[in-house]
């Protein structure tokens, strides 16, 4: 069932862009459309990391007053937590903020991995996940920049399988 859900929802759509820019662009270059997807995967995840980011930087705000209140209440967790709490509050800080947009971008990110990894392999039948409006090329060359073989392992690129 999510198995079925993550291949609909993410890795699908992702690898119909990643093979509709490969159809695109000249000479089919794997590098390119692996920059390219990556910079619309970035720019689509853009919102989610800028809240991120910012729930951070209010957290480290705090630190000096977390660090006061621990100290005030150095023996009774009760009155810390209760402090830590109402610190929060005044300032409207939600300590879970920085992490929940990282949960969500995180199975788009593994979608974007498993894309890229099941292009390049040559044994892929491209067509059990093609839109009917996207060409199927046949196989992915997987000659990146006209000299970088992202099929094979090799110094510097690590490739799990």
């Amino acid at each position: 069932m999510f198995s079925t859900l993550f291949h609909t929802i993410l890795y699908q759509p992702i690898f119909n862009i990643f093979v509709g820019l490969y159809n695109i662009i000249p000479g089919h270059d794997t590098g390119i459309v692996i920059l390219a997807v990556t910079i619309l995967v970035r720019l689509l995840l853009y919102p989610l990391t800028s809240s991120s980011i910012k729930a951070q930087k209010s957290m480290q705000d705090l630190q000096p007053k977390l660090a006061e209140i621990k100290k005030q209440h150095a023996g009774d967790t009760q009155k810390q937590t209760q402090a830590t709490m109402e610190l929060y509050k005044n300032n409207k800080v939600n300590p879970f903020a920085s992490c929940l947009p990282l949960l969500i971008q995180l199975p788009i990110l593994i979608a974007l991995y498993m894309v890229m990894r099941d292009g390049l392999v040559s044994a892929t039948d491209l067509s059990k996940s093609l839109y009917p409006f996207i060409p199927n090329p046949g196989q992915l060359n997987s000659i990146s920049f006209g000299f970088l073989n992202l099929s094979k392992t090799s110094s510097g690129i690590l490739f799990f399988e």
